[in-house]
């Protein structure tokens, strides 16, 4: 039987240009994904236990390459649920959504238009668009959907 070491290496392929030991197994939201003893752990966290030690509780394995499929252990950090955050906004990775580009919204930018020029009441025309007369209070007031 395989050792654990040797099936982690077993799934990956070195990037020469950037070092990286990409993961070729199976992944989930772009983390490698390996079995053990019949629960799939991360294979990043995986990886910086056998090369570097145990992670403490509620501590996070974090990638200084911004590789989400990389293994190396030389790219893996140790950080709190804030540290890992302010990596990525210091790096400039959060992405944001706004008005219509977020996955929940309702509206287009045409309607919130129409909704900041309309003179009906907030109950019609929260009934017109789905939403609540609160809701379109707020956007009248500017209190969502910031131009």
């Amino acid at each position: 039987m395989r050792s654990l070491s040797e099936r982690l290496l077993s799934k990956v392929k070195i990037d020469n240009e950037t070092d990286c030991w990409n993961w070729t197994g199976s992944k989930r939201g772009g983390y490698g994904q390996i079995m053990i003893d019949k629960t799939p752990r991360g294979a990043h966290c995986v990886s910086y236990e056998i090369h570097r030690g145990t992670i403490p509780a509620g501590i996070f394995v974090c990638h200084q390459c911004d590789n989400r499929a990389c293994v190396n252990p030389a790219h893996l950090f140790l950080g709190s649920a804030a540290d890992n955050a302010a990596d990525r906004d210091a790096k400039g990775r959060q992405i944001i959504f706004n008005g219509a580009d977020h996955g929940s919204a309702k509206l287009s930018e045409a309607d919130v238009i129409a909704i900041r020029s309309s003179s009906e009441s907030q109950r019609k025309l929260g009934q017109r668009y789905g939403i609540s007369g609160s809701q379109v209070c707020r956007i009248r007031t500017g209190k969502q959907w910031v131009s």
